[in-house]
């Protein structure tokens, strides 16, 4: 005796994801895993220092978790948080490299 399997259907109330939306998470997740990078590579610099500022030390520690707090919200935004996320990881990114010695 065979059964015949149904395909799942996708209920008509879920968006069907498409190549352009992929794009952009992609892009907001590349442009936030950067700023998590440069946190990185200060958070390493500052902790090498013989005289280590604990305070700028903390304060880079606690921006870093908080950007990584934006990669779940990243996950459940709509079209419109993304293109937020992707906008101001961007800005705080030339920041980021505008502050770093040498750049």
């Amino acid at each position: 005796m065979s059964r015949s399997r149904k395909s799942p259907v996708m209920p008509e109330s879920e968006p069907v994801p498409g190549p352009v939306g992929q794009l952009e998470f992609e892009a907001a997740r590349d442009a936030v895993l950067a700023v998590l990078a440069v946190y990185a590579e200060q958070i390493d610099a500052e902790e090498r220092r013989s005289q280590t500022d604990d305070t700028l030390l903390a304060r880079l520690i606690d921006e870093r978790i908080a950007y990584g707090a934006v990669l779940t919200v990243l996950q459940t935004s709509d079209a419109v948080g993304i293109a937020r996320i992707t906008e101001a990881a961007r800005a705080d990114l030339a920041r980021l490299e505008e502050d770093r010695p040498g750049g």
